[in-house]
């Protein structure tokens, strides 16, 4: 429990969206009634309440087209006509067009929350969503300034739990079309130029990410499945190995990759003579 914020109901770790935030005035409802704030009148039985919704309202536009039923820039026009005098000094359209070129900028305007009235603390509890209690205040200002700023931090923790999920979703779709995917071309696939697959392919793809364990770990993973079905599996370790382990690859290992996959190449032909001719080759090799 967090500045003694609690979660009455709902997952801190899978947000509703819907959100109910409530405080209890440790007031008199007879002092309560005496205050002269309009918020004071909104409190119920020492509750004060509100209410945000943002599985459906992702911003500012949308709070207001379904609250008030006016647009961002209707509300703008209203609010310019209130200004009296003051609107000759301001150019309404300008300030309309900036309104309407502020998608981007939306996403940082937090949503409102709105001061609903509840009788009972069972009937907040009975509410859709996330409940979540404040504390008790005797200063009606703090319990205002407790409900209505909670709803920002909620938003934050929500907004960014539904980009996690979407982008769980996302891995996860791509993961069944990779699975859906027909499979590659392997070592056994009949007509495949096996030498030009490890050299132009595989070999070069592990050499670029070899200094980075996580990266160079499932080049080397599609490189083995592509050697599924080769019998020398030596051939294929080594090639792994010369790359994997030599901190500087110099001529000599640059010849024996070379070499490795001619003969993995001529194995796959079944030209055997040239395999035993490549073999004595990197023996020798490795030996100087």
């Amino acid at each position: 429990m967090l500045l003694n914020i609690e979660q009455k109901k709902g997952n801190p770790d899978n947000l509703d969206g819907r959100l109910t935030v409530y405080a209890i005035v440790d007031l008199d409802m007879g002092d309560l009634i005496s205050i002269k704030n309009p918020i004071a009148s909104m409190v119920y039985n020492n509750f004060l309440v509100a209410q945000g919704n943002y599985k459906e309202q992702n911003n500012l536009r949308d709070f207001l087209k379904s609250e008030m039923n006016i647009s961002l820039e209707e509300g703008l026009e209203d609010f310019l006509d209130k200004l009296g005098g003051l609107e000759a000094a301001l150019d309404p359209q300008k300030l309309r067009d900036k309104i309407e070129n502020m998608d981007g900028l939306e996403e940082f305007i937090p949503t409102p929350a709105k001061i609903v009235p509840f009788n009972s603390e069972t009937e907040i509890l009975n509410q859709e969503g996330d409940v979540f209690f404040t504390g008790k205040f005797k200063n009606l200002g703090n319990a205002i300034l407790s409900v209505n700023s909670f709803p920002i931090l909620y938003q934050a923790r929500f907004r960014e739990q539904e980009i996690d999920r979407v982008k769980k979703e996302i891995e996860l779709l791509i993961s069944q079309i990779e699975k859906s995917a027909p499979p590659e071309a392997s070592y056994s696939t009949p007509g495949i130029n096996v030498e030009d697959k490890i050299m132009k392919d595989f070999i070069p793809n592990m050499l670029y990410c070899r200094k980075d364990p996580r990266v160079f770990s499932d080049a080397q993973k599609q490189f083995k499945v592509f050697m599924m079905g080769y019998k020398f599996k030596d051939d294929v370790d080594a090639i792994v190995s010369i790359i994997a382990d030599q901190e500087e690859l110099t001529a000599k290992y640059f010849k024996l990759l070379e070499l490795y996959a001619k003969k993995i190449s001529e194995v796959h032909n079944e030209n055997y003579g040239e395999v035993e001719k490549l073999r004595k080759e990197i023996d020798q090799i490795k030996t100087d």
